[in-house]
């Protein structure tokens, strides 16, 4: 197995927070935004989640890869 690096968590911070302010929006604002807008915030917050989530998906990859190196030394 090749050489396993943890990731850099910025990243999915910067989307958790992104994430996290479309939330809002949609929660402050559902009623009087029109069904474009609605639409275009929901696929927004639906990349983004799918990010967080692949993000997470490799990290438990590399975190087992590394846990699985450590017991064989």
């Amino acid at each position: 197995m090749g050489l396993l690096k943890r990731q850099d968590i910025q990243e999915v911070n910067i989307n958790a927070e992104k994430l996290s302010g479309l939330s809002q929006t949609l929660f402050e604002y559902h009623d009087k935004l029109d069904r474009f807008q609605l639409k275009t915030i929901c696929a927004l917050v639906y990349d983004l989640a799918a990010e967080i989530h692949a993000w997470t998906e490799k990290e438990e990859e590399i975190v087992m890869g590394l846990e699985e190196e450590n017991r064989n030394g």
